[in-house]
């Protein structure tokens, strides 16, 4: 049986998460409605509306900043070195249908990113990363909760996931700013995480 539309009762309803974000680490507001697609589309030329009226008073960052701001970051620190290996060795996350993967791995500065690959680390890496710093630690596992998933939806698209497999739920509409970050400085986690880089491998093998 068909879900009703919670605003005009048609029974052609989707379900409909809309991301509001406050400060970093906090965790985000997520509003569920349930929508048939008229009142779908209305509800997103609503909210683009409200957009262009607060122009100027939101601070944050773009989806774009904030993917630019993290490939900086994870290059420099040696996260996407460790990346590479990974799929080198068989072990990696990114899916083969992707449309950017390449043998070695997702690369820096691919345009077509989504957020939610931006964010993506492996409980593995993870907890690499917080036993070198562990309230940098807590920031990434709160970008990859709170903030990536506003982009499963792009990224199950993007690595071509048959619409079958898809989830039901979509986005409304994706968040115009993000919570700014505190700076990321990748060099100087670098000599640390390098040397828990073999470890981090090898427990990825026996995750396999």
């Amino acid at each position: 049986m068909s879900a009703s539309c919670q605003q005009c009762h048609a029974a052609n309803a989707r379900t409909f998460h809309q991301w509001t974000f406050g400060a970093a680490r906090e965790p985000a507001v997520v509003t569920e409605q349930l929508l048939c697609p008229a009142c779908a589309r209305a509800a997103r030329r609503q909210l683009r509306q409200t957009s262009v009226n607060q122009t100027g008073s939101q601070a944050g960052l773009t989806r774009d900043e904030l993917i630019a701001q993290l490939d900086r970051f994870f290059a420099a620190s040696g996260v996407f070195d460790i990346c590479r290996r990974c799929h080198k060795q068989g072990t990696g996350c990114c899916p083969p249908t992707c449309r950017i993967i390449q043998s070695n791995g997702c690369q820096s500065g691919q345009k077509q990113k989504t957020l939610y690959c931006a964010t993506f680390l492996c409980g593995a890496l993870l907890n690499a990363i917080s036993e070198c710093d562990a309230e940098l630690g807590r920031l990434l596992k709160w970008l990859k909760s709170d903030v990536g998933v506003t982009e499963w939806r792009v990224y199950e698209m993007f690595t071509r996931v048959p619409a079958v497999h898809r989830e039901p739920e979509r986005p409304l509409m994706l968040p115009k700013n993000y919570p700014p970050l505190p700076d990321l400085d990748g060099t100087a986690l670098s000599n640390q995480l390098m040397r828990l880089a073999d470890e981090v491998l090898a427990l990825r093998r026996q995750q396999r």
